[in-house]
């Protein structure tokens, strides 16, 4: 039998994660090095006895996993662990916090990997129906986790009563028990740099899809390089403990999330569907987050408003318009104004009536960068030029006659 698959075998994996658990009070730095040690003397005895092999065999052989603990410590002169305090009973409200970590924390993740894959395959058409559920659920699972560990002498160790925390535990010794665990876990490691740049451009694609400005979500972006390097290398090197580490790992996990869904709302809106030609001008079928396509006038500027008027040359307001299919007609694309836009600058939002009721609304920028209060801008104004007005208005001819 070949030591790379009695390294891979379940037992070699059970009885090493109970072993980390008695030493579970040594530096982790330590820790890491006998547990490597343990690891290639498991694979040895296991390779002994091939596929039956079992956690059985492997205590009759090296004793039970608190014994060969105890021999280690003696072997290496390592202090003995401190006495387990006495059993405290766990109140209903700290069981209650520890499942709201697990249940929240595991929504988050299953959540924000379906939006990733809805928003990048447009599977919904609407990005936010997981993105928003996975967002609450990051501030839930991070709420309850702040009130578990708050006045906590050891907030890892509450971690660690979290229901699942043994699975995880279990399937990184499993990770680390198979042939490709040890070089995965060295190149996750050398890529530590590397996540210190992406949670910085997670966090700017948040202030971004929050603000819009993408001179601020830049700002932003710089900033926070400079931060994450600095809280980085002071984690890396323990400096970091206790329930800062605790709010450290919590910031990961929402930046993950986060910074997950965002890249997916931009690679979908980043993706196009082709070119169609059509009378009157260019169809383009807009980003998948748009409602309908985008028309182009005959000058090839973009038509974003429609301005209905009546026989009688009124402007009308609050249109709905529908094609011959019943369908209602959208322009697709509009967009918000947002603080600190360009002076001068002007936006055509959506008619709060719906997307497909005409005419839009204009909002201006102010000179001190603000956004004014929206209006109508009409290119003929609420009559159109020679029309007759209401005083003088004369009956129209019925076209159909």
């Amino acid at each position: 039998m070949s030591s790379t698959r009695a390294t891979a075998h379940p037992a070699v994996a059970t009885y090493l994660a109970a072993v980390r658990d008695e030493l579970g009070d040594l530096p982790a730095d330590e820790l890491a090095e006998i547990a490597e040690d343990v690891r290639d003397h498991l694979d040895h005895v296991a390779g002994e006895y091939g596929d039956d092999v079992t956690i059985d065999v492997l205590i009759d052989r090296l004793g039970a996993p608190a014994a060969y603990a105890a021999e280690l410590r003696a072997a290496a002169g390592l202090p003995e662990p401190a006495p387990e305090p006495a059993p405290v009973r766990v109140g209903f409200v700290r069981r209650l916090l520890r499942f709201m970590v697990a249940f929240f924390g595991w929504s988050a993740v299953g959540l924000g990997a379906l939006a990733f894959v809805d928003t990048l395959f447009g599977l919904s058409g609407a990005p936010a129906f997981f993105g928003v559920p996975a967002i609450v659920a990051v501030v839930l699972a991070a709420a309850a986790t702040v009130l578990l560990v708050t006045g906590r002498d050891d907030p890892v160790g509450e971690l660690r009563q979290v229901p699942t925390a043994v699975l995880l535990a279990q399937v990184e010794e499993w990770v680390r028990s198979m042939p490709w665990g040890r070089p995965a876990i060295e190149l996750v490691t050398s890529l530590r740099s590397a996540w210190w740049l992406a949670r910085a451009v997670a966090l700017a694609l948040i202030v971004f899809a929050v603000f819009r400005s993408a001179p601020f979500s830049v700002a932003v972006f710089l900033l926070a390089v400079v931060g994450s390097v600095w809280l980085g290398r002071r984690t890396a090197a323990g400096e970091v403990r206790g329930p800062r580490l605790v709010a450290v790992q919590l910031a990961n996990a929402g930046l993950a999330i986060g910074g997950v869904v965002m890249a997916g709302v931009v690679a979908a809106n980043g993706t196009w569907d082709g070119v169609q030609y059509v009378d009157g001008g260019y169809d383009y079928t807009g980003p998948a987050m748009d409602d309908g396509p985008i028309f182009y006038g005959e000058n090839g500027t973009q038509v974003t408003n429609i301005f209905p008027y009546g026989a009688d040359g009124t402007l009308l307001e609050n249109v709905r318009l529908y094609d011959q299919d019943g369908n209602p007609i959208s322009l697709g694309w509009f967009e918000e104004c947002y603080g600190g836009a360009y002076d001068e600058q002007s936006f055509v939002a959506a008619n709060p009536w719906g997307d497909h009721v005409f005419p839009r609304p204009t909002v201006e920028v102010s000179p001190n960068g603000e956004c004014e209060q929206p209006h109508l801008n009409a290119p003929f104004g609420p009559q159109l030029p020679g029309t007759p007005t209401a005083g003088t208005a004369t009956p129209a001819p019925d076209p159909l006659k």
